[in-house]
């Protein structure tokens, strides 16, 4: 299974912030969509960084609401790591594990955000993979009677 069967089947809509944009409205963001990070783009729309709940439990947990007047670009994790929609979904996972991440950006030849992976999203297809062949045995197991 490859990251673009993940991204057909959730779709490849991303949501960005702007490494301006304030703290809060990016917690607003995360809020509003039910997502766990959002990539950080530039003025240009290259993507510079991700920022994820983490990073904002982290600043406040240091400087208390005084962390919601930071900007993006000073909290955001800057080395991120990536994936490509030729990738295979046991790929991700490995590097999730490896570097302790919840989510990948998926970037196209261009280097433009083409998706993002959570682990949610493995979890979701994989255990939908393991379904799809539990009916193909029972059906093979039926057709045998």
């Amino acid at each position: 299974m490859y990251v673009s069967d993940v991204l057909k089947a959730k779709g490849a809509k991303v949501v960005t912030v702007r490494d301006s944009a304030g703290i809060d409205a990016a917690a607003k963001a995360l809020r509003d969509g039910k997502f766990g990070a959002l990539p950080v783009v530039d003025s240009a729309g290259k993507m510079v960084g991700i920022l994820s709940e983490r990073d904002i439990i982290r600043i406040l947990g240091e400087l208390g609401a005084k962390g919601l007047s930071m900007r993006v670009q000073d909290i955001m994790t800057k080395s991120v790591r990536i994936s490509r929609s030729s990738n295979t979904i046991e790929e991700v996972m490995e590097q999730m594990a490896r570097f302790a991440v919840r989510h990948i950006p998926i970037l196209d030849e261009t280097d433009q955000i083409a998706g993002l992976i959570s682990q949610t999203d493995v979890i979701k297809y994989q255990l939908a993979e393991q379904n799809s062949q539990v009916q193909v045995m029972k059906n093979l197991n039926i057709a045998k009677r």
